[in-house]
C-alpha cells in the first residue's frame, strides 16, 4: 500500500499528532519484506513442484501476498532427481541358416536347441569310422600268397614260356654245393657265386619246372673250363634248390627228366633244365623242352 493510501484512510484527528506526520522509520523495509516474501513463496511452490511426480496441477502464483513479518533470506534447496534405470534388453542371437538350406517359418519356434556333441561321443564315432574303414580296407584287399624267397635275378616283362620264379638262394661255395667231377672242379677253382633259381612255366600247354644256375667264376677261362665239365655226360651238376629240401607250395619232390641247355658270357656260365611235371612223359631228349632250357638260359645270364 502507498503512503498517500495510507494517509487517506487514518482519521482526520491524526493530523494534530505531530509524532505521526513523520514517516516511519520502517516503510522502506516492507517493500522489500514483501519482495522476500514473495520470492520465497515462488521458490517454495516451484521447489513443491518440482518434488511431486505427476503434478496434476500447477499451482499459479498469488498476486496478493499479506505482509508478512520480515524473515530471514530463505534457503535454496536443490532438489536432485534420480537418475532413471536403464533395463538392458538381451535380444537372443539370430540363428543362421547354411547357404543353399531353407528353414521352413513354422519350424523355428518347434525346432529344439542343438548342443555341440560331447568330447566321449567325438572319440566313440571317430574309432567306429576307423574300424569300419579297416574292416572295407580288409575285405577287399588280396589274400596274400605263400611266401616265397625274392628272386635275385629279375625277370623282364615278356618272358618266355610264361617264366616265373618261385624259388632263389645265393652261394660262395659252389663246391660244398656240387657232386662228382663238377665238384672236383670247383675244388680247384672255386665260383664268385652262383645264383640258383626254382620257377614254373608252360610249354606245349603243359606245366613245366625250370632249373637254373648262374656261375660266376673268377675269369672267363675259369668259366669255359667249368661249362665243359657241366655239358658232359655223367659228370655230375651243381645241386639245385629241390635236392637241398629248398622249395616252394606245389612244387614235386625233385627234379623230372629234362631237356637241358647251357650258355656262357665272358665269365658267366648259365645252366637251365626244364621238365614236365604233370604226371606226363618228360624226356632229356624232347626238343621243345630243350628249346625252352635254351632260351631260359640266355634270359636268365643277361640278368644281374
Amino acid at each position: 500500500m502507498s503512503p498517500s493510501e495510507r494517509d487517506q484512510n487514518q482519521p482526520a484527528d491524526a493530523a494534530a499528532d505531530p509524532t505521526r506526520d513523520a514517516p516511519a522509520p520502517t516503510q522502506p523495509l516492507s517493500d522489500a519484506d514483501d519482495s522476500v516474501a514473495h520470492i520465497a513463496a515462488l521458490v517454495r511452490r516451484t521447489t513443491e513442484r518440482q518434488a511431486e511426480p505427476r503434478p496434476s496441477h500447477v499451482a499459479q502464483p498469488d498476486a496478493t501476498v499479506a505482509h508478512q513479518p520480515p524473515m530471514p533470506a530463505p534457503q535454496v534447496t536443490q532438489v536432485t532427481q534420480p537418475a532413471p534405470q536403464v533395463t538392458q534388453v538381451t535380444q537372443p542371437a539370430p540363428q543362421v541358416t547354411p547357404p543353399g538350406q531353407v528353414t521352413p517359418p513354422d519350424a523355428e519356434a518347434s525346432r529344439p536347441t542343438m548342443w555341440p556333441p560331447s568330447r566321449r561321443i567325438l572319440v566313440t564315432a571317430g574309432i567306429i569310422v576307423v574300424l569300419l574303414i579297416g574292416g572295407v580296407v580288409a575285405l577287399t584287399r588280396p589274400s596274400a600268397p605263400h611266401a616265397a624267397s625274392p628272386p635275385v635275378a629279375k625277370v623282364a616283362a615278356g618272358t618266355p614260356f610264361g617264366y616265373a620264379v618261385k624259388a632263389t638262394d645265393v652261394i660262395t661255395d659252389c663246391a660244398g654245393h656240387a657232386r662228382g667231377k663238377t665238384k672236383v672242379s670247383f675244388e680247384a677253382k672255386n665260383c664268385v657265386k652262383a645264383t640258383r633259381l626254382l620257377a614254373t612255366g608252360e610249354v606245349g600247354g603243359r606245366p613245366v619246372l625250370f632249373v637254373v644256375s648262374r656261375i660266376e667264376m673268377p675269369t672267363g677261362e675259369a668259366a669255359a673250363s667249368i661249362k665243359q665239365v657241366l655239358d658232359s655226360s655223367g659228370t655230375g651238376n651243381l645241386n639245385d634248390l629241390l635236392r637241398e629240401g629248398k622249395t616252394y607250395p606245389g612244387a614235386p619232390l625233385k627234379m623230372p627228366i629234362s631237356g637241358y641247355a647251357s650258355v656262357q658270357k665272358a665269365n658267366v656260365v648259365t645252366v637251365a633244365e626244364a621238365g614236365f611235371v604233370d604226371d606226363g612223359r618228360s624226356s632229356n631228349t624232347d626238343p621243345a623242352l630243350r628249346d625252352a632250357a635254351a632260351q631260359v638260359a640266355a634270359l636268365v645270364s643277361t640278368q644281374g
